[in-house]
């Protein structure tokens, strides 16, 4: 398995990081820091993912936010894939930064999948999440814990964050885990440490830790909508495909 830039590559297939441009948000981000000596600005990359494999159809693992840097949109044009030539568009979860550039147009071709719970939470609120399921229409495919989106590629079960929060596992060595942390400095070292967007924090917090104790046992390679090594939040290609060790605690991280 090796990583050049933004691409992660093995035997099985790429998996290639689209950035998308960042966020930034104040100490707010996390209501109760527990102590931690939290930055005065907190910056979060948006990462979305393209799965390649030879004579399959392109899989885009979330979308973006599709604000004006529409940083997956051009991501795509760089790999020379169309917007209509993605097969499955993944959603993690229906926010705004995940979701945005799918309702920006272009994938109607593509199926459209996400967690069963999370359609029930979103489809039954008047939020802007709904109009994902508005657009795709009979394109939706439903998936629960351990549906295979397509061979070695399966769903993995992340509640907390949103109802319905998932992860994908790729060929059992990859783990897409969405936001089940924003800040891997931060919520590595303290794996309580939770946002103000998560919709059930300790569900959350229970899920991440679970979840990264599972990734660090099997030796996986994670990625995720946020995380990257500390100070790289920002750099054009920081690091984000990492590998974990137990370490106090929590975690820490190391670039695959």
């Amino acid at each position: 398995m090796r990583v050049s830039g933004d691409r992660l590559q093995w035997a099985g297939g790429a998996l290639v990081r689209l950035n998308d441009g960042v966020v930034r948000f104040g100490r707010e981000l996390f209501p109760d820091p527990r102590g931690a000596a939290l930055p005065e600005a907190i910056v979060l990359p948006v990462q979305a993912y393209m799965l390649l494999r030879e004579g399959r159809a392109p899989v885009l693992i979330d979308t973006g936010s599709g604000g004006a840097e529409a940083g997956v949109a051009r991501g795509l044009a760089g790999l020379g894939i169309a917007k209509v030539e993605v097969g499955t568009v993944v959603f993690t979860h229906l926010h705004g930064d995940h979701r945005g550039g799918y309702l920006a147009g272009g994938y109607e071709a593509a199926r459209v999948c996400l967690s069963r719970a999370e359609a029930e939470f979103w489809g039954g609120q008047d939020h802007p999440a709904r109009a994902v399921l508005e657009v795709a229409g009979d394109r939706v495919q439903l998936l629960e814990d351990g549906d295979e989106v397509e061979p070695g590629l399966r769903v993995w079960a992340l509640p907390g964050h949103t109802p319905g929060h998932i992860g994908l596992v790729i060929d059992d060595q990859i783990a897409v885990v969405g936001d089940i942390l924003h800040r891997a400095d931060l919520q590595l070292a303290d794996p309580d440490l939770a946002t103000r967007f998560d919709t059930d924090a300790g569900l959350a917090t229970v899920t991440r830790k679970a979840a990264l104790a599972r990734i660090a046992e099997r030796g996986m390679v994670v990625c995720g909508g946020h995380m990257r090594l500390a100070g790289q939040e920002e750099a054009e290609t920081g690091a984000g495909f990492l590998r974990l060790s137990a370490l106090g605690i929590g975690w820490e991280a190391r670039a695959a």
